[in-house]
């Protein structure tokens, strides 16, 4: 029995399946938190989940891996909070949903960078391009922006957007910067002074170690509170290079430069100059992998270097083009009138069927509902980003899912009126008008592919919606809409005929009225 019907358990799995992906029910407190902790600059976000963490029982127990795991974790939860959309509230419950909104609907910040090249890097060809990326994707990660876009445009150019950011010129700040520390030795001459160059600063010699041999850094406060440090560790190779040089310098100095300027800072918060640092004198071999970076650091710029670190550094200088920013207003408003017209468009169509196609308009109605549901939570799973354009795509692929019933009703009437009875017009119906439905899809999701694979991102939200919606309208015309149709009672008129398997109809039966 259940094996004869696997086709309406499989219907049945997935709406509950839908239903449980695209809702959560959440308790009103933990919603307003959230909600909370969305509001909070990106700066006093990390000091909260940091303090949260250090609460944990299990704190003193965890290493640098795992710390950096939970806080991952932790800023995930809390991105849940950009795109909630509460559906309704019942006593102490919210019925929520949080599918991720684009830049055009949520508002925010795009930016258009451009790489440029450099003495270490005289031409920009794509491995450079794909360096540039994965770092600028590491750096905008770390500012705890969810549903980030960052994408090439053109042989030397980055498209980001930032849907939610409060403060471009943070991201700005974080983004473009290259962010390269270096360690260096101070030259001496032959009679053990310290070199100076023409205008009388230290000469500082490069000894290949940097910021790409960290594995991590983490900003500490210091015990007064206002100043902070970064504790770095570094990797394998890195340890053994810093164990030998400082096992070489010991009694001598060591500088470390951030963007070729001394880490140490003035009383003004600006880096010492050149003629003024000395850096610091090495007392013994660090052989154990960690160090500390000391500069007078506040806060905000102790966490935004080992932000920088931990992301790694640019390759070369990148230069922001141009910004936009998009207001949350504008946005609301957008995903105002974009429901609007999708229930317009999903009610229209409804109505047609129902008065065109009668009960079995119904069914196709039914089957077009669970297509709506299972599409959304096919778009939150992946997830897919929806902006206007992926909004449009769905829509679209909303009518073209209708139109495989369409083909599967006129072709059952054709049956119908040449004699057949209406379960066999039914079955007959459905694979004829198969063949006919997957060339269209398929011809489809050709289409998009070429779309994803050539078009701006604009286009491309487009084409991915379009193209999930046409692969699952496969399974609510042909599966969904042909189980529905064998639960009618035969008693039911369809196309003016019963559901019966055994008589065959009569030529006033099978009229199509």
């Amino acid at each position: 029995m259940f094996v004869r019907n696997w086709k309406l358990w499989a219907v049945i799995a997935v709406f509950v399946w839908s239903l449980t992906t695209l809702i959560q029910v959440v308790p009103d407190k933990q919603l307003a938190n959230w909600q909370r902790l969305a509001e909070l600059a990106p700066s006093v976000l990390q000091e909260e989940i940091l303090s949260s963490l250090e609460k944990r029982p299990d704190y003193k127990q965890m290493n640098q891996f795992q710390i950096d795991q939970a806080t991952k974790e932790a800023f995930a939860e809390v991105s849940q909070a950009n795109n909630i959309q509460v559906l309704g509230h019942f006593r102490d419950f919210a019925f929520i949903t949080n599918l991720k909104l684009g830049l055009d609907l949520k508002g925010g910040s795009q930016l258009l960078l451009q790489a440029q090249p450099s003495k270490l890097v005289p031409e920009i060809t794509p491995e450079v391009m794909r360096g540039v990326e994965t770092v600028i994707n590491n750096r905008v990660n770390s500012l705890g922006v969810s549903e980030t876009v960052v994408q090439r445009a053109g042989r030397d150019r980055l498209i980001v957007e930032l849907p939610g950011v409060k403060d471009p010129q943070a991201a700005k700040d974080r983004i473009g910067t290259t962010a390269l520390l270096e360690f260096k030795e101070l030259a001496y001459n032959d009679n053990g002074s310290p070199m100076l160059d023409d205008t009388g600063s230290p000469v500082w010699r490069d000894v290949n170690l940097t910021g790409a041999d960290f594995k991590s850094a983490q900003a500490v406060p210091l015990a007064n509170g206002r100043n902070w440090v970064i504790n770095f560790h570094f990797k394998p190779e890195g340890a053994k290079k810093f164990g030998d040089l400082t096992s070489r310098l010991v009694g001598k100095q060591i500088g470390i430069f951030l963007d070729g300027l001394p880490t140490d800072r003035g009383p003004d918060g600006r880096p010492l100059s050149m003629q003024s640092y000395h850096g610091i004198n090495v007392i013994e071999p660090i052989r154990g992998g960690d160090g500390e970076i000391k500069g007078s650091f506040t806060k905000d710029q102790a966490v935004d270097l080992a932000s920088k670190l931990n992301a790694g550094s640019l390759p070369t200088k990148v230069v922001i083009l141009e910004e936009r920013t998009v207001g949350a207003t504008l946005g609301q408003d957008s995903i105002d009138k974009s429901l609007i017209a999708g229930l317009a468009g999903i009610g229209l169509v409804m109505l047609f069927m129902l008065v065109v196609y009668g009960v079995a308009g119904l069914v196709a109605n039914t089957a077009l509902i669970l297509y709506t549901l299972t599409t959304l939570a096919v778009f939150k799973a992946m997830p897919v980003t929806l902006t206007l354009a992926g909004i449009a795509g769905f829509i679209l692929s909303i009518g073209m899912a209708v139109d495989a019933n369409i083909l599967i009703f006129e072709r059952t009437k054709e049956e119908l009126n040449n004699g057949k009875n209406l379960y066999s017009a039914i079955e007959a119906g459905f694979e004829k008008a198969f063949s006919s439905i997957f060339d269209s899809n398929m011809n489809s999701l050709i289409a998009c592919s070429v779309l994803m694979a050539f078009g701006t991102s604009v286009v491309k939200g487009f084409a991915v919606t379009l193209g999930i919606g046409v692969a699952i309208s496969m399974f609510s015309a042909i599966t969904a809409t042909r189980v529905f149709l064998h639960l009618i009672p035969k008693n039911v008129k369809l196309f003016g005929v019963r559901m019966d398997k055994k008589s065959n109809a009569s030529k006033a039966n099978a009229k199509v009225g």
